[in-house]
């Protein structure tokens, strides 16, 4: 009974892990469709990721102001069924701004559709933020991050930390070139690289 249940909690802490065992890592984008250019509509949250998800995931959004990151938590994605870019498109790309950002992100696999956890005790001090941001129908902020699919219990970690047991780094830069913001993961030892273009003031 004992072996049964262990090998359940590690299934459990490994829904977020590739088939070999490495954190899943993407992007949260949430980017606030607006009618007129002024009013939010609508405020569709998605998770891009680098591989399939096997069932329900929590993904904790990673800041990076420094050394340090600061975790959003935490964005949970309850069907697993994909969605694609054209069905995305298709509901809310009457807004060019939305329809041109999500057409800019590189280097995923797979898009998903998310949302803030339910349950607010897990909220982190940015996580709250985003929320009251969310609520304001007036504001048209919009919201990206890198993305673990690993809980973390403090609302700041170190830019080189350990997820689901693995060694990883997360950093971010932006392209002053190209106008895009890089993000880098490192797990394992393997690398990941996604993109996007920054957001038009």
């Amino acid at each position: 009974m004992k072996k049964r249940l262990f090998f359940s909690l590690i299934a459990l802490a490994c829904v977020g892990c590739h088939a070999d065992g490495l954190p899943i890592v993407g992007i949260v984008e949430q980017i606030p469709v607006l009618a007129n250019g002024s009013h939010v509509t609508a405020r569709p949250t998605y998770i891009f990721t680098d591989e399939k998800l096997s069932g329900s995931t929590f993904f904790n959004a990673l800041q990076c102001p420094g050394s340090t990151l600061d975790v959003a938590c935490c964005y949970e994605v309850k069907t697993t069924t994909p969605t694609s870019l054209d069905t995305e498109l298709a509901k809310y790309g009457k807004d060019p701004l939305f329809a041109s950002q999500m057409k800019s992100i590189k280097g995923y696999r797979y898009i998903y559709v998310a949302a803030p956890t339910s349950d607010k005790k897990l909220w982190t001090p940015v996580m709250k933020t985003l929320a009251q941001i969310a609520a304001n129908p007036e504001d048209g902020s919009p919201f990206s991050a890198a993305v673990v699919g690993a809980r973390f219990d403090k609302p700041t970690i170190l830019a080189s930390f350990t997820a689901n047991g693995v060694p990883m780094t997360m950093q971010t830069r932006s392209d002053t070139t190209s106008g895009r913001i890089i993000y880098t993961f490192t797990r394992g030892g393997k690398k990941v690289e996604m993109s996007e273009d920054t957001f038009a003031d």
